[in-house]
């Protein structure tokens, strides 16, 4: 079993303002090719729902499916569980040939590709009343629409990145201060050499936990504004605070990455990491229901095992979260529309996150779900981490914004990148694989 958290964030995306209740069912006609959910309790028949979550992710994700059918008595949902880095291609395939799953997991990249080819849902009817009832903003909005700008996702899950995490007691034997800055963050790592400790635990086997590098050191070396410029493919990797920021990956794999990455699992890493054997693990939110469900269940979140925000590199760079999240579209080609968007509706209300939330080791991007239902320490400590403030701006992860072949080309790409951390190799690789800031 491998777990397939969705760091797997969203995009590289501008900015996130505030997030507020995503509402249950909304009125309205289906004129232009926009459909309304039917009212509670109505729906009936059969949903086919991919989804990615294994393990106790998993089981988090099939309460809330249950309590939509509590809700919904007269609908049977079957659940696919799909591995991640299936996904896209399995999706791809069905859609095509017109035999698509009702609802499906999905992220931006996936979204704007089937969103062009008019094979989604469209939604844009449910945001109107969303947005105006202050349950989220046009920038989320923007995360979930395809290329001609309507929206065709409902959020459900949210995650913050860029959370190394650690445990108190073993700082504490080391003699380590939680760091506050690069500098501390570095001296630390090398401490833990010293003692024979490894300083980081990273699943380099399972592909994307490479990139939950990979994109918190952009945003802190090139800054949120080049992130999101890459992202969109208006600069190229080129680009010289591109360059600077695989430099600076480049170095940090090579002085505190363990030999064994690309052999290691996520699963694997985050046990090593909670057992001592390694001082830090940099991920995201979901680390705090994995630890206690798959490591250790006597670890108590907060007390045995907590998190600081990876610090900034450069003072004078502007504050940017790494966040990430999971998105649900529903399949034009459907045979039980009323279900398929009385099920989108569903996850995009505080009543379903709230079931996922108290489980611990998720955010809810639905800001209506109140403070008190995480678990413990850890989760509210993450979700507050979620940015609110139009101010304040984030990145979504890079290469679920991109998506498709370019995608698969740098996990590939990554991946060689921590064999021989060539700066220069990589970025030419990525130049020509990435052609869409030259035109191509």
């Amino acid at each position: 079993m491998r777990i397939q958290p969705r760091r797997r964030l969203l995009t590289g995306f501008a900015v996130l303002t505030s997030l507020a209740l995503l509402a249950g069912a909304c009125g309205g006609g289906d004129e232009g090719g926009e459909a309304t959910p039917p009212p509670q309790g109505e729906a009936s028949g059969e949903l086919r729902v991919v989804s990615n979550w294994t393990g106790s992710e998993g089981e988090a994700f099939q309460a809330v499916i249950d309590a939509f059918q509590q809700k919904n008595p007269k609908v049977t949902v079957k659940v696919e569980q799909v591995p991640f880095d299936q996904t896209q291609a399995l999706l791809t395939q069905q859609f095509a040939a017109g035999s698509p799953p009702d609802v499906a997991v999905a992220l931006p990249g996936i979204i704007r590709t089937f969103a062009d080819q008019d094979l989604l849902l469209d939604l844009d009817q449910q945001w109107d009343a969303w947005i105006k009832d202050g349950a989220y903003t046009d920038a989320l909005r923007q995360i979930a629409s395809g290329p001609d700008g309507k929206a065709y996702a409902v959020y459900f899950k949210g995650n913050v990145n860029a959370l190394v995490w650690y445990s108190p007691q073993q700082l504490e034997q080391l003699g380590i201060d939680v760091p506050t800055t690069w500098g501390d963050f570095t001296a630390a790592m090398d401490k833990a050499k010293a003692e024979g400790v490894d300083p980081l635990a990273v699943g380099g086997k399972d592909g994307w936990p490479l990139t939950q590098w990979t994109d918190p050191v952009i945003l802190r070396v090139a800054g949120a504004e080049k992130f999101n410029q890459l992202a969109r493919g208006e600069i190229g990797w080129d680009d010289p605070q591109i360059v600077r920021s695989f430099q600076v990956l480049g170095d940090l794999i090579g002085d505190y990455f363990p030999q064994q990455t690309l052999a290691t699992g996520f699963i694997d890493a985050t046990c090593a990491r909670s057992s001592g054997k390694a001082l830090f693990q940099n991920q995201g939110a979901f680390i705090n229901l994995i630890v206690p469900a798959e490591c250790d269940k006597s670890l108590k979140p907060g007390e045995d095992f907590t998190f600081f925000l990876m610090p900034g590199y450069d003072d004078a760079m502007p504050e940017a979260q790494f966040v990430s999240g999971d998105l649900f579209v529903g399949a034009r080609d459907t045979k039980n529309e009323p279900a398929t968007l009385a099920l989108l509706d569903y996850l995009a209300s505080a009543e379903a996150q709230e079931i996922w939330a108290r489980r611990g080791g998720y955010i809810a991007p639905n800001a209506k779900v109140p403070a008190d239902v995480y678990p413990d320490e850890n989760d509210r400590k993450a979700a507050a981490l979620w940015p609110k403030q139009a101010d304040v701006p984030a990145g979504y992860d890079l290469d679920d914004w991109i998506g498709g072949e370019i995608q698969v080309k740098y996990r590939q790409a990554l991946a060689q990148f921590t064999r021989d951390r060539d700066v220069d190799k990589f970025i030419a690789t990525m130049t020509q694989v990435d052609t869409r800031a030259s035109g191509g």
